[in-house]
């Protein structure tokens, strides 16, 4: 999943967190707060891929 705006998260095994731009992948650790912030860019189940 990949951030829709900034957000600040610590990656595992980090004491600091780590400020990610739009755009960036979001670490797996952090998507459930991402998600919950509504940080993250959701893909529409209407649309398929290619």
């Amino acid at each position: 999943m990949i951030f829709s705006k900034e957000f600040r998260g610590v990656r595992d095994g980090e004491i600091y967190p780590t400020t990610f731009q739009p755009g960036e992948e979001c670490p797996p650790e952090l998507q459930d707060a991402a998600l919950s912030l509504d940080a993250l860019e959701v893909p529409d189940p209407k649309k398929k891929e290619k």
